[in-house]
């Protein structure tokens, strides 16, 4: 699942391309995949972008903003008018064309993405925790002690903290030494300081490569990030752990997720 690296990467990516252009035309392929009128949208001015944890904000001068979440396996693709494109395909759920000819594709093997015209967005983000980058250490550390969750969980848990998901929980962990299964209440003090500094260190190296291609992720051009290539424990299960403890990295099954981590490093006591 395209996590906050990932939609971050696609938003600074199409927001030169997309602000002050009009909606020609919206076509929608798929009615599960988009919730709206779609003629609300002819029309309108792009006015910004916006990014609320793994959710696209398309911001438009008539009041209505188009929100957009890819899900498990949900596609922005834009083409401009003078790229040969092998798009739409079977899997493409919503096409908009824009004034000047370019088009932007969203394409969903799975179907479990949407998008979704909303005069406020207060009524999609009220039950989202907040953003990790908009967070300070010691708010960071008031939402640890209220879950006594697996801290692994925690971080995952979008009504506690919105944007993070599977890939990025592993390797913040793995960097401050904080085994998955610690409960949340217990992460206290430097441990805690230093989870938050390393959740946020991975967070903006994911948005440096572009975000991880692990299985359907690709940018706005349609192209496979390179974070995949710079994990240190995710995917990794029985390969040397990178500290050269000697150890090698374990996978255990945390609600019903994949779980990477160092048993040396990360020691986990009762």
């Amino acid at each position: 699942m395209p996590e906050l690296p990932e939609v971050e990467t696609i938003r600074l990516q199409l927001k030169p391309l997309l602000i002050g252009q009009s909606i020609f035309k919206t076509t929608v392929y798929k009615e599960k995949s988009f919730q709206g009128k779609p003629k609300q949208l002819t029309g309108a001015r792009i006015t910004g972008l916006a990014r609320y944890a793994k959710i696209l904000i398309i911001e438009t001068d008539k009041g209505l903003s188009l929100a957009v979440h890819l899900k498990m396996t949900g596609q922005l693709i834009y083409k401009r008018q003078i790229e040969k494109a092998n798009l739409p395909d079977k899997y493409t759920r919503v096409m908009i064309q824009l004034k000047d000819g370019s088009r932007l594709f969203f394409n969903d093997i799975r179907r479990f993405g949407w998008m979704r015209i909303v005069k406020n967005i207060k009524d999609i983000t009220a039950n989202l925790g907040p953003d990790p980058f908009k967070l300070t250490a010691s708010q960071f550390h008031k939402i640890l002690a209220q879950s006594a969750k697996p801290i692994k969980l925690f971080l995952m848990d979008q009504e506690k903290l919105a944007g993070v998901g599977n890939i990025y929980a592993n390797e913040a962990l793995f960097l401050a030494k904080i085994h998955p299964l610690v409960k949340a209440d217990k992460v206290t003090g430097e441990k805690s300081d230093g989870l938050f500094k390393f959740l946020l260190l991975v967070l903006k190296k994911g948005i440096k490569y572009g975000g991880s291609s692990d299985n359907d992720y690709l940018n706005a051009f349609g192209e496979k990030g390179e974070m995949q290539e710079h994990l240190l424990v995710y995917g990794r299960k029985d390969k040397p752990c990178p500290n050269d403890c000697g150890d090698k990295i374990k996978r255990i099954v945390i609600g019903g997720r994949g779980s990477f981590f160092c048993p040396n490093c990360q020691k986990y006591k009762r």
